[in-house]
C-alpha cells in the first residue's frame, strides 16, 4: 500500500469523524500544533502525515488506523498480539493491564461506553481484586512456559506494588463503564477449581495456600451474587449478567464508545489479541449478541436461576 493511499484514507476518515460545519484544517492545527500552511500541505497530499501525527489524530478523533491500513485488502483485518516478553513477564504483564486502564479511563462515565464479554473463565474485572486468585492465574501461565519457568511454587511468586496498584486501577476503571454485559460459561468455576486441584496434587500449592484460594473464591462468589442481584456495581453503573447454556471455546470481549470500537479474544491464558478493525468489531459484536439466545439473564431477574447457579458454584468451590 502506498503512502498516498494511506494519507488519502486518513484524510477521508477524519472528514467522516468531525461534525458538519467544523473546519478540518482548524481542528488539525489545534491537535497537531502545526501552522495552517503545514496543515494544508498535508491535506493536499504534498506532505504525508507522520506516523506520530497519525497516532495523535487516531486518539483525538477516534480514527481507526487499522481500518485505514487494511481497507484496500479484502477480508483482511489487523490485530495487535500484545505479546508478553519472557525476559520480564511481570513488567510486560503490567504494561498490558496499564494499557487497558488508560483506555477505560478515557471513557470513564461516558454514557456511550459499553463493554460486553462472553467469558469461559472468571473475568479479570473481578478476580484481579483478590491477591491469591490473581497470583494463581499468573503463576499457572509462568509455570507452563519453560522460558519463564523460574517459579517453582506459587509461594515464590511475589507481585510488585506497581502491579497490585495497576490491577486495582483496572477494577476501578472497568466498574465505571456506563454499561457492562457479561455472558458466563456455566463451567468457568469448575475449570478454575480443577486447575487449582491439579497444582495441589503436584505439591506446588500448600494446604495453607489452598485454604486462602478457597476463601477468596467464596468471597468472590458472594460479590458476584451481590452484583447480579442488584444489576449494578457499587458505582451505580449497570451490569447485565447472563448464564450460558452452551460452552464456548474462548473469552470474547467488545468495547465501544462514541466512534471507538475494540475487540479482544483471550489467548495463552492471560493474554488477548486485539483489533480495532471495524468489520471485525462488528462481527464480534454480532457474535456476542447471538450468544444471548442460548443464555439466561440472572441480573435483576431470573431469581430462581440465579440462586441455583450460585448454589452450584459454591458447591464446586467447597470441593477444594
Amino acid at each position: 500500500m502506498t503512502i498516498d493511499v494511506l494519507n488519502n484514507g486518513l484524510i477521508e476518515a477524519m472528514k467522516e469523524k468531525i461534525p458538519d460545519g467544523i473546519n478540518l484544517a482548524n481542528t488539525l492545527m489545534d491537535i497537531l500544533y502545526i501552522g495552517k500552511e503545514a496543515v494544508y500541505r498535508r491535506m493536499r497530499g504534498e506532505v504525508p502525515f507522520t506516523f506520530n501525527e497519525a497516532i495523535i489524530i487516531s486518539r483525538k478523533l477516534g480514527v481507526s488506523l487499522d481500518h485505514i491500513a487494511s481497507s484496500s485488502v479484502q477480508n483482511n483485518a489487523m490485530f495487535n498480539l500484545n505479546m508478553i516478553h519472557h525476559a520480564n513477564p511481570i513488567k510486560s504483564y503490567y504494561t498490558i493491564i496499564d494499557h487497558y486502564v488508560k483506555i477505560f479511563k478515557a471513557f470513564r462515565d461516558n454514557p456511550a461506553a459499553e463493554l460486553s464479554t462472553a467469558s469461559n473463565i472468571i473475568p479479570q474485572t473481578f478476580y484481579l481484586k483478590y491477591d491469591n486468585l490473581s497470583r494463581f492465574r499468573l503463576f499457572m501461565w509462568m509455570y507452563q512456559h519453560e522460558k519463564v519457568n523460574c517459579i517453582k511454587k506459587i509461594s515464590e511468586l511475589k507481585l510488585s506494588d506497581e502491579l497490585i496498584n495497576v490491577q486495582n486501577d483496572f477494577i476501578y476503571e472497568t466498574q465505571r463503564i456506563h454499561t457492562t454485559n457479561y455472558i458466563w460459561d456455566n463451567m468457568m468455576f469448575f475449570s478454575l477449581v480443577n486447575n487449582i486441584k491439579y497444582f495441589v496434587s503436584i505439591h506446588l500449592i500448600s494446604e495453607e495456600e489452598l485454604s486462602c484460594l478457597k476463601q477468596e473464591l467464596l468471597d468472590l462468589l458472594d460479590k458476584l451474587e451481590e452484583v447480579a442481584t442488584k444489576g449494578k456495581f457499587n458505582t451505580g453503573k449497570d451490569v447485565h449478567i447472563y448464564i450460558s447454556n452452551i460452552s464456548f471455546e474462548a473469552t470474547y470481549s467488545y468495547f465501544e464508545a462514541n466512534n471507538i470500537q475494540l475487540s479482544l479474544i483471550r489467548v495463552y491464558a492471560i493474554n488477548s489479541i486485539t483489533s480495532m478493525d471495524k468489520d471485525f468489531c462488528d462481527l464480534q459484536k454480532e457474535w456476542l449478541q447471538s450468544l444471548k439466545k442460548f443464555s439466561t439473564l440472572i441480573s435483576e431477574s431470573g431469581e430462581m436461576q440465579r440462586i441455583l447457579f450460585f448454589k452450584e458454584q459454591r458447591k464446586i468451590a467447597n470441593s477444594l
